[in-house]
Protein backbone atom coordinates (compact mmCIF):
# COMPACT_ATOMS: atom_id res chain seq x y z
CA UNK A 1 0.00 0.00 0.00
CA UNK A 2 1.25 3.14 -1.09
CA UNK A 3 2.00 5.60 1.50
CA UNK A 4 -0.12 8.96 2.27
CA UNK A 5 1.88 11.83 0.53
CA UNK A 6 2.13 14.84 3.90
CA UNK A 7 0.76 18.22 2.16
CA UNK A 8 2.42 21.06 3.00
CA UNK A 9 1.71 24.53 2.31
CA UNK A 10 4.10 27.22 2.81
CA UNK A 11 4.22 30.51 5.20
CA UNK A 12 5.76 34.01 5.32
CA UNK A 13 5.25 35.30 8.65
CA UNK A 14 7.69 38.56 8.80
CA UNK A 15 6.76 38.74 12.37
CA UNK A 16 8.37 35.27 12.77
CA UNK A 17 12.80 36.31 12.92
CA UNK A 18 15.82 35.34 14.32
CA UNK A 19 15.20 37.90 17.18
CA UNK A 20 11.63 35.91 18.46
CA UNK A 21 11.64 32.26 16.85
CA UNK A 22 12.25 30.74 20.66
CA UNK A 23 9.75 32.99 21.91
CA UNK A 24 7.04 32.34 19.43
CA UNK A 25 5.08 29.04 20.36
CA UNK A 26 2.36 29.68 17.94
CA UNK A 27 4.09 27.22 15.53
CA UNK A 28 5.33 23.69 16.70
CA UNK A 29 9.19 23.04 16.31
CA UNK A 30 10.68 19.55 16.18
CA UNK A 31 12.24 20.43 19.99
CA UNK A 32 8.94 21.57 20.86
CA UNK A 33 7.87 17.85 19.72
CA UNK A 34 11.29 15.97 21.36
CA UNK A 35 10.68 17.85 24.47
CA UNK A 36 6.87 16.64 24.53
CA UNK A 37 8.22 12.99 23.81
CA UNK A 38 10.56 13.08 26.62
CA UNK A 39 8.45 14.37 28.97
CA UNK A 40 4.76 13.65 30.62
CA UNK A 41 2.65 16.70 29.95
CA UNK A 42 2.56 18.01 33.38
CA UNK A 43 6.31 18.59 33.25
CA UNK A 44 6.39 19.22 29.63
CA UNK A 45 4.11 22.47 30.77
CA UNK A 46 6.89 23.47 33.36
CA UNK A 47 9.62 23.31 30.99
CA UNK A 48 7.78 25.33 28.61
CA UNK A 49 7.09 28.33 31.20
CA UNK A 50 10.75 27.78 32.91
CA UNK A 51 13.08 26.66 30.51
CA UNK A 52 16.69 25.70 31.91
CA UNK A 53 19.24 27.28 30.95
CA UNK A 54 21.35 26.77 27.73
CA UNK A 55 24.30 24.11 28.92
CA UNK A 56 27.86 25.30 28.31
CA UNK A 57 28.13 22.52 25.62
CA UNK A 58 24.94 23.82 24.04
CA UNK A 59 26.45 27.80 24.03
CA UNK A 60 29.41 26.28 22.73
CA UNK A 61 27.61 24.15 19.74
CA UNK A 62 25.75 27.65 19.19
CA UNK A 63 28.84 29.37 18.78
CA UNK A 64 30.56 26.91 16.64
CA UNK A 65 27.68 26.88 13.98
CA UNK A 66 27.50 30.45 13.76
CA UNK A 67 31.20 30.73 13.08
CA UNK A 68 30.64 28.30 10.59
CA UNK A 69 27.26 28.68 8.90
CA UNK A 70 27.39 32.64 9.32
CA UNK A 71 30.88 33.92 10.03
CA UNK A 72 29.98 37.50 9.23
CA UNK A 73 27.62 37.30 11.85
CA UNK A 74 30.24 36.03 14.21
CA UNK A 75 31.69 39.00 15.59
CA UNK A 76 28.46 41.15 15.99
CA UNK A 77 27.40 38.44 18.46
CA UNK A 78 30.52 37.74 20.20
CA UNK A 79 33.14 38.86 21.79
CA UNK A 80 36.60 36.88 22.40
CA UNK A 81 38.02 36.83 26.08
CA UNK A 82 41.71 38.17 25.70
CA UNK A 83 44.44 35.34 25.66
CA UNK A 84 46.25 34.27 29.40
CA UNK A 85 43.85 36.21 31.94
CA UNK A 86 44.64 34.69 35.25
CA UNK A 87 41.53 35.28 36.79
CA UNK A 88 42.57 35.08 40.44
CA UNK A 89 45.13 38.05 40.27
CA UNK A 90 44.19 41.31 40.74
CA UNK A 91 45.64 42.20 37.27
CA UNK A 92 43.25 39.50 35.93
CA UNK A 93 40.11 40.38 37.31
CA UNK A 94 40.45 43.96 36.50
CA UNK A 95 41.03 42.88 32.49
CA UNK A 96 38.26 41.09 32.49
CA UNK A 97 35.80 43.89 34.30
CA UNK A 98 37.12 45.92 31.72
CA UNK A 99 36.52 42.98 28.72
CA UNK A 100 33.05 42.60 30.30
CA UNK A 101 32.37 46.28 30.85
CA UNK A 102 33.47 46.22 26.80
CA UNK A 103 30.80 43.57 25.34
CA UNK A 104 27.72 46.00 24.51
CA UNK A 105 25.61 42.93 24.30
CA UNK A 106 28.18 40.59 22.65
CA UNK A 107 27.89 37.17 23.93
CA UNK A 108 31.45 36.80 25.89
CA UNK A 109 33.48 33.61 24.79
CA UNK A 110 36.59 32.35 26.23
CA UNK A 111 39.62 32.26 24.19
CA UNK A 112 40.17 28.28 24.72
CA UNK A 113 36.71 27.67 22.96
CA UNK A 114 37.30 30.49 19.90
CA UNK A 115 40.51 28.25 19.16
CA UNK A 116 38.75 25.14 19.57
CA UNK A 117 36.24 26.80 16.92
CA UNK A 118 39.02 27.90 14.89
CA UNK A 119 40.63 24.35 14.85
CA UNK A 120 37.02 22.50 14.39
CA UNK A 121 36.45 24.80 11.10
CA UNK A 122 40.24 24.15 9.88
CA UNK A 123 39.41 20.47 10.02
CA UNK A 124 35.82 20.62 8.18
CA UNK A 125 36.90 22.70 5.25
CA UNK A 126 39.54 20.24 4.42
CA UNK A 127 37.06 17.84 4.77
CA UNK A 128 36.11 15.79 1.35
CA UNK A 129 32.68 15.87 1.53
CA UNK A 130 32.83 19.90 2.73
CA UNK A 131 30.90 20.95 -0.36
CA UNK A 132 27.84 19.39 0.87
CA UNK A 133 28.56 22.86 2.80
CA UNK A 134 30.11 24.99 1.08
CA UNK A 135 27.49 24.85 -1.72
CA UNK A 136 24.84 24.77 0.17
CA UNK A 137 22.83 28.67 -0.28
CA UNK A 138 20.81 29.30 2.60
CA UNK A 139 21.75 29.37 6.29
CA UNK A 140 19.79 29.11 9.34
CA UNK A 141 16.92 29.88 7.64
CA UNK A 142 13.73 30.16 8.99
CA UNK A 143 11.33 27.99 7.42
CA UNK A 144 7.22 28.25 8.28
CA UNK A 145 4.50 26.42 7.14
CA UNK A 146 1.51 24.33 7.82
CA UNK A 147 1.13 20.42 7.87
CA UNK A 148 -2.61 19.89 6.26
CA UNK A 149 -2.42 16.61 6.54
CA UNK A 150 -1.96 16.57 10.46
CA UNK A 151 -4.12 20.42 10.47
CA UNK A 152 -0.94 22.06 12.40
CA UNK A 153 1.40 24.57 12.10
CA UNK A 154 5.33 24.40 12.05
CA UNK A 155 8.52 26.12 12.13
CA UNK A 156 12.42 25.09 11.86
CA UNK A 157 15.50 26.66 11.62
CA UNK A 158 17.90 25.35 9.01
CA UNK A 159 21.41 24.90 9.36
CA UNK A 160 22.16 24.79 5.63
CA UNK A 161 19.92 23.84 2.50
CA UNK A 162 21.04 23.26 -1.39
CA UNK A 163 17.64 24.57 -2.88
CA UNK A 164 19.06 23.62 -6.60
CA UNK A 165 20.10 20.33 -5.55
CA UNK A 166 17.46 19.97 -2.64
CA UNK A 167 19.14 18.52 -0.14
CA UNK A 168 19.55 19.74 3.86
CA UNK A 169 22.53 19.42 5.84
CA UNK A 170 22.91 19.36 9.64
CA UNK A 171 26.08 20.26 11.60
CA UNK A 172 26.41 18.23 14.47
CA UNK A 173 28.92 18.58 17.33
CA UNK A 174 30.04 15.46 18.94
CA UNK A 175 32.02 13.41 21.40
CA UNK A 176 31.91 10.34 18.96
CA UNK A 177 31.24 10.66 15.52
CA UNK A 178 32.04 7.41 14.42
CA UNK A 179 29.61 5.29 12.74
CA UNK A 180 29.38 2.82 15.88
CA UNK A 181 28.44 5.02 18.33
CA UNK A 182 26.96 8.00 15.76
CA UNK A 183 24.16 5.67 15.05
CA UNK A 184 23.08 4.97 18.67
CA UNK A 185 23.37 9.09 19.25
CA UNK A 186 20.92 9.19 15.73
CA UNK A 187 17.95 6.90 17.31
CA UNK A 188 18.60 8.49 21.16
CA UNK A 189 18.45 11.73 20.29
CA UNK A 190 15.77 11.66 16.98
CA UNK A 191 17.88 13.17 14.78
CA UNK A 192 15.72 10.45 11.92
CA UNK A 193 12.96 12.46 13.51
CA UNK A 194 14.17 15.71 12.39
CA UNK A 195 15.40 14.39 9.72
CA UNK A 196 11.50 14.05 8.27
CA UNK A 197 10.15 16.72 9.99
CA UNK A 198 12.42 19.27 7.91
CA UNK A 199 12.17 17.01 4.89
CA UNK A 200 8.91 16.68 4.28
CA UNK A 201 8.32 20.23 5.02
CA UNK A 202 10.47 21.47 1.99
CA UNK A 203 9.60 18.51 -0.19
CA UNK A 204 12.97 16.86 0.13
CA UNK A 205 14.56 13.35 0.02
CA UNK A 206 18.33 13.82 0.94
CA UNK A 207 19.51 14.48 4.63
CA UNK A 208 22.85 14.73 5.62
CA UNK A 209 24.23 14.67 9.12
CA UNK A 210 27.89 16.44 8.65
CA UNK A 211 29.19 15.27 12.39
CA UNK A 212 32.86 16.70 14.04
CA UNK A 213 34.03 15.59 17.63
CA UNK A 214 34.94 18.66 19.79
CA UNK A 215 37.77 17.03 21.33
CA UNK A 216 41.11 16.85 18.77
CA UNK A 217 42.33 15.94 16.32
CA UNK A 218 38.12 16.63 15.27
CA UNK A 219 37.61 13.68 13.51
CA UNK A 220 34.48 13.68 11.18
CA UNK A 221 32.08 11.33 9.59
CA UNK A 222 29.39 12.07 6.99
CA UNK A 223 25.85 10.41 6.99
CA UNK A 224 23.30 10.49 4.68
CA UNK A 225 19.77 9.65 6.13
CA UNK A 226 18.29 6.15 4.32
CA UNK A 227 14.51 6.15 3.21
CA UNK A 228 13.76 4.05 5.63
CA UNK A 229 15.00 5.67 8.53
CA UNK A 230 13.17 8.72 7.08
CA UNK A 231 10.06 6.45 7.00
CA UNK A 232 10.53 6.01 10.26
CA UNK A 233 11.76 9.41 11.56
CA UNK A 234 8.31 10.31 10.02
CA UNK A 235 5.99 7.78 11.49
CA UNK A 236 7.46 9.09 14.70
CA UNK A 237 6.71 12.73 14.47
CA UNK A 238 3.64 11.79 13.41
CA UNK A 239 1.95 9.87 16.03
CA UNK A 240 3.25 12.38 17.78
CA UNK A 241 1.88 15.83 16.45
CA UNK A 242 -1.36 14.05 16.80
CA UNK A 243 -0.82 13.11 20.62
CA UNK A 244 0.06 16.37 21.27
CA UNK A 245 -2.89 18.09 19.48
CA UNK A 246 -5.03 15.84 22.66
CA UNK A 247 -3.14 17.78 24.73
CA UNK A 248 -3.33 21.16 23.48
CA UNK A 249 -7.02 21.10 22.81
CA UNK A 250 -7.25 19.75 26.33
CA UNK A 251 -8.23 16.00 25.72
CA UNK A 252 -7.59 13.16 28.16
CA UNK A 253 -3.54 12.66 28.01
CA UNK A 254 -1.70 11.15 31.49
CA UNK A 255 -0.50 14.30 33.59
CA UNK A 256 2.58 11.80 34.98
CA UNK A 257 4.77 9.20 33.11
CA UNK A 258 1.73 7.02 34.52
CA UNK A 259 -1.20 8.03 36.61
CA UNK A 260 -2.28 4.55 37.26
CA UNK A 261 -0.05 2.49 37.30
CA UNK A 262 2.71 0.92 40.09
CA UNK A 263 5.73 -0.28 38.98
CA UNK A 264 6.92 -3.09 40.28
CA UNK A 265 11.40 -3.31 39.96
CA UNK A 266 12.98 -7.06 39.97
CA UNK A 267 17.34 -7.75 39.13
CA UNK A 268 16.39 -7.70 35.73
CA UNK A 269 15.96 -4.12 36.06
CA UNK A 270 18.79 -2.78 37.82
CA UNK A 271 21.58 -5.19 36.56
Amino acid sequence: MAKKKIKITPIIDNEVTDLNYYDDHMYLTNSKLKLYLENPPRKFKYLLECPSKPSAAMKFGTAFHMFVLEDKEFSRHYAVEPDGIDKRTTLGKATLLKFNESLNGKEPISHKDYVQILEMRTQLVQHKHYSLLEDSNQFEKIYLWKNETLDILCKGKLDAVNTRDKYIVDLKTTRDASPKAFKETIINQKYHMQAAFYCDALGYKDYYIYAIEKSKPHCICVYKMSEDLLKMGRDIYIGLIKYYKKYVEGGEVPTDYFDNKIFELGKDDVI
